[in-house]
């Protein structure tokens, strides 16, 4: 019988009973019946847990399945294919049906009526059965097809990548890489000069535009290749099968940077003012003259540093004059240690919670989120070179302010920069300084009478204030490692400071102790109490020590 085209669409999967196909007679998870007579009785092949788990079939069932299964087949033959390669089987007798058991692994092409090519397509092994003969007498045939991995492939990229590992080698030749093509993956071994080189290698390393990951098992490297799979080293050549690459090159020097930030701000403020208040009163002529309400402030308990009052009968005078300076240092100094690659974040200060309402109409909600304030300190460090560190540093100093709360939420006053700068170790940057200046001056006066000299003071109110921020934000990294032991410092902040005893506290005034007297007032009072008893018990000991004589033959009485 001949074979056309249409021979696949009639093709149809083999009957699965969870059991391997075999050529011999029924024996599919069902115990053995009576010998049907022209059948050949079938093996068993359960045993151990699978009898165990095997269910309880009734006689009605077993001789259901003996009358409609005639035979249960298995693989016969094993045919071993590489990937990408094939097999032509000549059969003696013509095909007229192939069933694929997994179509993935292999494909069959027909020439003619009894040759069959099988072409391996992934690894793995799947089953492949061929009908042979008359369609109303068939001759079953089922094999085993092994598709294993193209040796040809493994060989042509274990070149491929050993010449692209030479060129690399070349062009940086302070580092030195090893390309193993294993399976699927990449694996980039060996040691880079710095971070730099470490990167520009990866990059040239990874794909062109595909997905896939570069994992990073290197010395704090990983993070800083983009995704990708391993490029074709010779694109117009043979085309690689993509691998994944996975870095495992290491580079030497110290990977711990310690950042050293001072923030140092110094407000300066003045102010002036001078104001002069009448009341002249004749009879039923009256004059006043008010700037400032400096009578309810004297009798509220006013601050002016210079005040005068003059009354008569008729006339009362009330002169203010007030001049005051003010300077308010900021001194932050935070320090911070982290691996290069990775972020790190410092905050020394408080938060405070700040009310959200959220949803519309009966769905409202409230949350409550907290706004930190204080010293804060942020830097991403990247080593480049054996000193040169590139920094993304962004350091916050803020304070309360009162002044500007919002419906009872306070506001913060924030002086804050955000850079990125490249410093060799040691080195000081100023990354941000602020210099500024306000200056106000107000003038009210009684027209015409009020621009007189010397005169005009008297009806006239004036004041005049100045302030002055001056802001410098400096930067200096550093290479670290951890101390030794010995190393370490053995007095901390704090360790020194001490409570008072009774007499010092009580008596001496004195709200800290003396550093190397470490008095408890919380188990003072019974240790107090402890030394009073031992103190009775050495009078009593020695009282007792005139009446008994203690030696070497025990006592006497």
């Amino acid at each position: 019988m001949s074979i056309n085209a249409s021979w696949k669409r009639r093709t149809m999967l083999a009957f699965a009973c969870g059991v391997a196909i075999t050529a011999t007679p029924l024996a599919a998870q069902v115990p053995p019946a009576p010998p049907v007579p022209g059948k050949i009785k079938a093996n068993k092949f359960t045993s151990g847990a699978a009898k165990k788990n095997t269910p309880v079939v009734s006689t009605k069932t077993k001789e259901k399945v003996h009358q409609l299964v005639d035979r249960i087949y298995e693989s016969e033959v094993e045919l071993s294919v590489q990937q990408r390669h094939s097999k032509i089987l000549k059969m003696k007798m013509d095909v007229f049906r192939v069933a694929i058991a997994d179509p993935t692994k292999i494909e069959v092409v027909a020439f003619g009526a009894q040759e069959v090519e099988v072409i391996g397509k992934e690894t793995g092994t799947t089953t492949m059965t061929l009908w042979l003969g008359q369609e109303a007498n068939p001759q079953i045939l089922s094999v085993q097809v092994k598709v294993e991995g193209d040796n040809s492939i493994e060989d042509l990229r274990r070149m491929e990548y050993g010449e692209f590992q030479k060129m690399i080698n070349e062009f940086f030749p302070n580092s030195k890489i090893q390309l193993i093509p294993f399976a699927d993956k990449l694996i980039v071994r060996g040691q880079a000069r710095d971070e730099q080189e470490a990167t520009q290698i990866i990059t040239i390393i990874r794909a062109r535009s595909g997905g896939g990951s570069a994992i990073g098992t290197g010395n704090g490297t990983g993070s800083l290749f983009a995704n990708g799979e391993a490029a074709d080293p010779f694109p117009d050549g043979a085309v690689l099968p993509e691998a994944t690459v996975i870095d495992m090159m290491k580079v030497p020097g110290e990977k711990q940077v310690m950042l050293k930030v001072r923030i140092a701000q110094i407000d300066r403020s003045a102010a002036r003012t001078a104001s002069t208040d009448l009341f002249v009163r004749s009879g039923d002529f009256g004059w006043s003259q008010l700037f400032t309400g400096v009578a309810s402030q004297l009798a509220n308990g006013g601050t002016g540093l210079v005040t005068a009052s003059l009354t008569s009968s008729d006339v009362d005078l009330f002169i203010s004059a007030l001049a005051q300076n003010g300077y308010a240092k900021i001194l932050a100094e935070p320090n911070l240690v982290t691996i290069s690659g990775r972020a790190a974040n410092f905050i020394s200060g408080g938060e405070f919670a700040v009310p959200t309402v959220v949803g519309v109409g009966g769905a409202q909600a409230a949350t409550t989120t907290f706004k930190g304030f204080g010293t804060q300190l942020s830097f991403l460090p990247t080593v480049l070179d054996k000193d040169r560190i590139r920094l993304q540093v962004t350091p916050t100093f803020s304070t309360v302010n009162p002044a500007l709360s919002v419906q009872g939420i306070l506001g913060i006053d924030t002086q804050s920069v955000s850079t990125t700068v490249d410093m060799r170790e040691g080195q000081v940057f100023a990354i941000a300084g602020l210099i500024q200046e306000q200056q106000r001056g107000d003038l009210n006066r009684v027209p015409f009478i009020g621009d007189l000299p010397f005169v005009g003071p008297l009806f006239s109110n004036k004041a005049v204030s100045r302030d002055e921020t001056e802001l410098i934000i400096l930067i200096s990294p550093e290479l670290v490692h951890p101390m030794e032991a010995e190393d370490a410092p053995t007095v901390l902040p704090g360790m020194e400071v001490t409570e008072p005893g009774d007499w010092d506290f009580f008596f001496l005034n004195n709200i800290e102790g003396k550093p190397d007297v470490h008095h408890r007032s919380t188990v003072w009072y019974m240790q107090k109490k402890r030394i009073h008893q031992q103190q009775k018990d050495f009078i009593h000991q020695t009282k007792s020590d005139k009446y008994y004589i203690n030696g070497d033959y025990g006592f006497s009485d």
